[in-house]
């Protein structure tokens, strides 16, 4: 199992071996949300994140061996730079893993026991404030068909969009830099999400890279009505960028999903990331040059 701690030492080996990492920001229990860059600093960038669903924590290690790879590949081509966070949700990944003993606040202690029903959280997939990351950003949040208006293990939407802490640190770092298009890992049903109200030529554009992704990967592309307020979303609302959901791993295991599945998983998706950050640099490229770049603004 690949916990917080784990997380901390390989962000730690990345640093002691010349990789740039940091810090995205800190989540509801203050605990800080590392990433780790590889890559060119020439503002065209890729964002690849998981774990925002904290039963969902095997995505963590994933996301950590992507980085490597590249890392270990220095041949391998890379036109811009890719910013891996491997846990964006770490509250919720050691509620799931350790339960409440780790939490100091006993009246938060207690009100998650209450909402959790009892002491079991391996399938928790909400932060530690009980609020289900993936629809708490702001795009057409609370309109989805599934979302919940309480605190619970998941699909509570919040307060307002971004109440919690990691969407908004999630928010501010991608503000910040301006991705180039996005990559978030989920766990299971081997599907891609690509959709959010496209139009027009933006639209054949993020089929056409979601088609890519499928070949690659081998998982068929989605159409999944209803569902809103997530960041792969709000990054295509907000940024006009494509932005990508991948739920890895095969629907025939249970949660908790077994870690012996990781190496099928990271063998379908190893250089999915450079892959299609080149493909996207290349193609905006050629469209500027071509002077036919505001097609897709």
């Amino acid at each position: 199992m690949f916990r917080y701690d784990d997380l901390i030492k390989e962000v730690d080996l990345f640093c002691r071996h010349g990789i740039e990492t940091g810090t995205v920001g800190e989540s509801e229990l203050k605990q800080r949300i590392p990433y780790i860059f590889v890559g060119k600093k020439n503002g065209k960038y890729m964002i690849v994140q998981g774990a925002m669903h904290a039963r969902e924590h095997l995505t963590a290690l994933l996301v950590v061996c992507l980085a490597k790879h590249l890392v270990k590949n220095t041949r391998l081509p890379l036109d811009g730079g890719i910013y891996f966070i491997p846990m964006t949700n770490p509250d919720g990944v050691r509620l799931c893993q350790e339960g409440v003993g780790f939490i100091a606040d006993k009246q938060r202690k207690s009100n998650l026991l209450t909402i959790n029903g009892g002491s079991d959280f391996t399938l928790w997939k909400a932060n530690a404030d009980g609020v289900d990351l993936n629809v708490n950003f702001d795009a057409h949040w609370a309109e989805g068909v599934q979302n919940g208006y309480y605190k619970s293990a998941c699909n509570y939407v919040g307060k307002c969009p971004f109440s919690a802490a990691e969407t908004r640190a999630l928010r501010d770092f991608t503000e910040r830099l301006r991705p180039l298009v996005t990559l978030s890992y989920h766990l299971k049903g081997e599907e891609i999400y690509w959709e959010f109200g496209q139009k027009s030529h933006r639209r054949l554009r993020d089929k056409r890279y979601a088609e890519a992704i499928s070949k690659y990967t081998g998982y068929p592309l989605v159409t999944l009505k209803g569902s809103v307020g997530g960041y792969k979303d709000w990054c295509i609302e907000r940024f006009k960028i494509p932005a990508y959901t991948i739920e890895v791993g095969s629907d025939r295991f249970e949660h908790p999903f077994p870690y012996s599945q990781l190496s099928v998983i990271l063998r379908q998706n190893l250089d999915l990331p450079r892959k299609l950050l080149n493909t996207v640099i290349r193609d905006r490229d050629r469209l500027a040059d071509s002077g036919l770049d505001a097609l897709y603004e």
